[in-house]
């Protein structure tokens, strides 16, 4: 069972927070948005049934409040840091798949242009994957075009990309060694993460912030 509170109020919050103490799994989703009384219901479902099969995830965009903060304290010793949409981009190829609606029958799935997809992946998705998820909704179902989602076809600030800007002094610095430690390793850059002791996404993530600065 998943329960989205980014959607919007989440009725009969209580009856589904029942759900875990009967063995059924509960996803709740975005859980700073919820009420403070139907988190206060959660942290007594908790008190409760310790054990039950949960899981919360959380954005930090603010100080939490003290139900939340009850909360997090409690599921802490479990938690499992997500690094933002932006600091994974390589992710969103494998994500449109998942995120995109089943196709009615007889209706091929929905694809993507190169063009489209690299759009995507230079986007800094301020609202991580809900953003996404967001998107590829929208265009599934308003679309009437054929074929695969072009890059003309997606939301102005996707299409156009983030806005250049110039690199600092260090980032220069920093540039002019991956660079280099790329062309000594013939371009391969599985051995040029490896040389710079980061990992190849952080080396991708690098290179794509070099050629928009």
């Amino acid at each position: 069972m998943v329960v989205d509170a980014a959607r919007g109020p989440v009725p009969a919050l209580d009856a589904r927070l029942a759900a875990p103490a009967n063995g059924t799994p509960l996803l709740l989703r975005h859980a700073e948005r919820l009420a403070q009384c139907d988190l206060a219901a959660l942290n007594s479902l908790l008190e409760k049934h310790p054990h039950v099969p949960l899981l919360v995830t959380h954005t930090p965009d603010a100080a939490p409040g003290p139900c939340l903060q009850r909360l997090l304290d409690t599921l802490a010793v479990h938690a499992v840091p997500l690094p933002a949409l932006r600091e994974r981009t390589e992710d969103i190829r494998e994500l449109l798949a998942d995120l995109a609606p089943a196709p009615a029958p007889g209706e091929p799935p929905l694809t993507w242009t190169l063009d489209a997809l690299h759009a995507l992946e230079r986007h800094p998705w301020p609202g991580n994957v809900t953003e996404l998820a967001l998107l590829v909704r929208s265009l599934a179902k308003r679309r009437r075009a054929t074929g695969p989602v072009r890059r003309s076809e997606l939301p102005d600030p996707v299409r156009e990309g983030p806005a250049a800007r110039s690199l600092s002094p260090m980032e220069h610095a920093e540039r002019t060694a991956v660079l280099e430690a790329l062309h000594r390793h013939g371009g391969n850059k599985v051995r040029t993460a490896a040389a710079l002791g980061i990992a190849r996404a952080t080396l991708y993530r690098k290179l794509r912030a070099y050629r928009s600065g």
